[in-house]
């Protein structure tokens, strides 16, 4: 029986310990059993709650693994946790989380080896938001299949690969450069498509591979019902995401 993989586990979290609490417990039970786990790196803003929040949020981790790097901020910033955490692991590869996902299924370390083909640099669970209708494993832009002038109907443009921050695993290396091209300004999953050349250019060289077929949503967000519960709003403002409640 051969050792499981070593992962480390990076974490953007909330002061919210109820929410938290719940996605811990499931990828605790679906998915981080059947992976050897090294260290967790949280970033825990005062987002939904204040310090003393935030300090259960932290005992919370603390329950769940067995060695943890705590980052905890006096004011929120999305983009800033993000590249804080993408820049700390140890290990060659990582499990990135927010605070809001459950698994509708387990995920072995199987999936996670089949998954490590050429140039896949990061392997992330499939999701509705995804709206994937292809039967290719790899997320590319969406768009349109032309040949010659002759429109054949949608397709995947493959000079353009898309990642996420939404539940994957990550190469380190790759998420590392990542976070030093990341600008504080932008949204970190938008800009990693789209909106920051430079980083457009690096992540072009690389690729994204699905756990979980077309229509297959593996993981599951429920931060969205828990915002809408109690009317907060998250918009885009010039290319970065802005949270609100609603009066």
């Amino acid at each position: 029986m051969t050792d499981k993989a070593r992962i480390d586990v990076t974490l953007v979290s909330g002061a919210r310990p109820g929410l938290l609490k719940q996605t811990l417990e499931d990828f605790s039970a679906k998915l981080f059993k059947n992976f050897s786990l090294q260290t967790l790196y949280v970033n825990i803003d005062p987002f939904e709650g204040g310090r003393e929040e935030v300090e259960a949020c932290e005992a919370i981790c603390r329950e769940y693994f067995p060695a943890i790097v705590a980052r905890k901020p006096e004011t929120s910033h999305f983009t800033r946790a993000v590249k804080w955490l993408w820049s700390q692991p140890a290990a060659d590869w990582f499990f990135h989380l927010e605070d809001d996902w459950i698994l509708n299924r387990e995920i072995g370390e199987a999936e996670f080896r089949t998954a490590q083909k050429r140039k896949v640099t990061q392997v992330s669970l499939m999701t509705k938001e995804k709206n994937w209708g292809y039967r290719s494993f790899f997320h590319y832009e969406p768009g349109r299949k032309v040949i010659l002038g002759k429109d054949f109907g949608k397709g995947l443009n493959k000079k353009r690969p898309i990642f996420t921050t939404s539940p994957s695993f990550l190469q380190r290396d790759f998420a590392k450069r990542c976070a030093e091209l990341m600008d504080d300004g932008l949204d970190p999953e938008k800009q990693l498509n789209y909106l920051n050349p430079e980083l457009n250019a690096y992540t072009a060289r690389f690729r994204n591979h699905f756990i979980g077929a077309r229509r297959e949503f593996v993981a599951e967000d429920i931060g969205r019902t828990h915002r809408d519960e109690r009317g907060i709003t998250k918009t885009v403002v010039d290319g970065n995401s802005v949270w609100s409640r609603d009066t």
